[in-house]
């Protein structure tokens, strides 16, 4: 039997995305999407043709079938542990940036907040699977998920599966908690890390040492990103691959590039310039999925990056929380 599945483990999240000109309101009409960190990678890797396991909780209604179906059609096995509560949601205008004030989360509590997912057997979810995924918002949520997100990478140990870990931080999730005391935990069992130096500073407590100039062309940024590497495979030698993007945006504007130090080699990507993005939400998840694409089909280091970055740019331009169509990773 072929094991080849990716499972991934997170919040299923209804996005509101009301126009910032407030003409929603006469209207009375409001762009939904279908997000959170886990499904949007799910969503491009079932896209690309990867058979995608998502675990997660959902509602006893019809909108919690509704979203079984829609994912069930993008063809992604749905292990959900469900009841009677509320799908999560939050409300962001495309414009929005995710890791400023702009966003506003109504998830306490939720369906997912307040499951502790004991209808979910580990041997049943890890059938043929090869790949586990989760990134730091789940652990933030609530603390049966981190349980949960704890359990889920030592039983992926056990049966010698990838682990993939996002350090995707939301600074109004750990309000009054430790992140560092929390994800220390989760790390020995992560073989691929996502994230940036300054989501490696809050969730590592890896300082950033380099003087950064705070310029995308900063010679530092890859210092700092080679420094920060080396410090987590130095604690955490089951790290084999560490990636890090670096988004910088003035206005409109954006440049965007990545790295991935593997093998001891700090490689970088290309970088790429527009004048003007159209969405904010996702890029990241975009990169993950990438990430986690290349390395199940044991494409070279070099190639895994540039194809992440190019997929991660890409998705910029693509409204709504994952990627479309246009997006298609065999042909960048």
């Amino acid at each position: 039997m072929e094991h080849n599945k990716i499972l991934c483990f997170g919040e299923l999240l209804l996005h509101f995305a009301p126009d910032t000109s407030g003409d929603w309101l006469h209207n009375q009409s409001l762009k939904i999407y279908v997000g959170g960190a886990e499904y949007n990678v799910a969503s491009a890797l079932a896209q690309w043709n990867n058979p995608v396991k998502f675990l997660s909780a959902l509602p006893q209604n019809f909108i919690g079938n509704q979203l079984k179906s829609k994912l069930n059609k993008q063809g992604i096995d749905v292990f959900s542990d469900d009841n009677s509560g509320r799908i999560g949601t939050f409300y962001l205008p495309s414009d929005g940036d995710m890791q400023n004030a702009g966003v506003i989360y109504d998830r306490f509590p939720s369906v997912f907040t307040e499951s502790d997912f004991s209808s979910c057997e580990n041997e049943f979810i890890f059938d043929q699977v090869s790949w586990l995924h989760i990134s730091t918002i789940t652990p933030a949520l609530s603390d049966k998920a981190f349980e949960k997100s704890l359990d889920l990478m030592q039983e992926a140990k056990r049966r010698n599966i990838k682990v993939s870990l996002d350090l995707n931080y939301r600074e109004a999730l750990w309000i009054n908690k430790n992140p560092v005391e929390k994800i220390a935990k989760l790390m020995p069992y992560v073989n691929v890390l996502m994230g940036n130096i300054w989501s490696i500073q809050q969730f590592l407590n890896i300082k950033i040492e380099c003087n950064l100039s705070g310029h995308f062309d900063d010679e530092q940024l890859l210092k700092q990103a080679e420094k920060s590497a080396l410090e987590i495979q130095k604690s955490y030698p089951n790290v084999e691959a560490v990636a890090n993007t670096f988004r910088f945006t003035q206005g409109e504007e954006v440049n965007y590039y990545a790295t991935l130090f593997t093998k001891q080699q700090l490689l970088v990507s290309e970088q790429y310039y527009a004048e003007k993005l159209e969405e904010r939400v996702g890029s990241g998840d975009a990169f993950m999925a990438a990430l986690i694409h290349g390395n199940i089909r044991n494409n070279p280091p070099q190639q895994i990056l540039n194809d992440a970055t190019k997929v991660a740019f890409k998705k910029l331009f693509v409204k709504g929380d994952t990627i479309d169509n246009s997006i298609n990773i065999e042909n960048l």
